[in-house]
């Protein structure tokens, strides 16, 4: 009745699920691991440049070397309003600040189809000042440059994109000039934004919910219940306009985490009828909080794949944000949900 209730999708198919297999046979969680302890962090413009430059360096080698076209968004902006990354010291000031001059890059790589119109795979690159980020978003990173190496060219008829974009965690800065970017070169068909994705604690009650989720979505709240709650779940955020883009993360991601832990949630603010009121309410927030909010706000489909950040890792944006937090096997199912996904739709 309230527009909430996931969409239907099929059981994944044997042909489906032998798919699943074989990519998962060419997956190492050690790999996995190894590509996210190489990843330097925290990394930032703002504070920790050289370590941006080195992980930046270290995507765009691994993308050319999987036969990508690759290329830098050079972003020189000025006179922009963001959330401030720095210490809380002396007397506390406020969140939201001016940044005189920003300047960094989003980092792009290219499949060209036979068309133009596109799929888009993107997971931002910075950090906040404090923490590693391997969870956030390192482990997203990775992703991108595995379903480099994982994606056959063969059969392509969109051009697939794959974007490391920056200055996320300022107000999705990078993101903004990244859509506009796009929009100019390609008819966006769909985009899938990584961010967290790393943390998965599968014993009971570690999955938290923002009061109020239960009365907008009582049949997830049951699902999650059935499985005493546990913070394993792969959650896909989407809007009316990507439904039929979310139904094919599903069952792909179905086939490989298993369907049990596949979640769907479309954002509040895209209800019918109460939907522009929930735009007052601080618990909508949460589901336009990364880069997937820049499409949507250009009117592209788009969803965020995520382990629901805050909600379920201890971690979340403090120092110990690090590698050993991280459940590899789950996030090598992650990609491999998302090179089935990308053939599915760039087919």
């Amino acid at each position: 009745m309230l527009g909430t209730d996931e969409p239907i999708y099929p059981d994944p198919s044997p042909e489906l699920l032998a798919a699943a297999a074989e990519l998962r046979a060419q997956m190492s969680p050690a790999r996995l691991r190894a590509l996210v302890e190489s990843i330097p962090g925290p990394r930032s413009r703002l504070h920790a440049r050289p370590a941006m430059d080195q992980a930046g360096a270290q995507i765009t080698d691994a993308w050319r070397a999987a036969g990508w076209i690759t290329e830098r968004q050079e972003l020189d902006l000025r006179g922009e309003w963001g959330l401030r990354d720095e210490p809380a010291t002396g007397t506390p000031r406020k969140r939201i600040t001016r940044y005189e001059e920003l300047h960094g890059a989003n980092l792009i790589a290219t499949r060209p189809g036979r068309e133009t119109d596109a799929i888009v795979v993107a997971a931002h690159l910075d950090t906040v000042w404090n923490s590693p980020g391997a969870d956030d978003n390192a482990a997203g990173v990775v992703v991108l440059m595995e379903v480099a190496r994982l994606l056959d060219a063969r059969g392509l008829r969109r051009t697939v994109v794959l974007a490391a974009p920056d200055f996320e965690e300022i107000g999705l800065i990078g993101s903004r000039e990244l859509v506009r970017l796009l929009r100019q070169r390609h008819r966006v068909r769909g985009a899938i934004v990584f961010d967290p994705i790393g943390f998965m604690d599968p014993r009971p009650d570690t999955q938290h919910v923002p009061p109020g989720v239960g009365l907008l979505y009582p049949r997830q709240l049951e699902r999650l219940a059935a499985r005493d709650n546990a913070g394993d779940g792969v959650v896909a955020i989407h809007r009316r306009r990507s439904t039929a883009l979310v139904r094919v993360w599903a069952e792909c991601a179905a086939a490989a985490v298993g369907r049990e832990r596949v979640v769907m949630l479309r954002d509040p603010c895209d209800l019918p009828i109460i939907g522009p009121l929930l735009n007052l309410v601080p618990l909508a927030r949460n589901f336009s909080r990364s880069d997937h909010r820049r499409f949507w706000d250009a009117r592209l489909p788009a969803i965020q794949v995520t382990n629901t950040a805050n909600f379920r890792n201890p971690h979340y944006h403090r120092a110990s944000d690090k590698p050993a937090t991280l459940d590899y096997e789950t996030l090598a199912d992650i990609t491999v949900a998302t090179v089935l996904a990308v053939r599915r739709l760039a087919a």
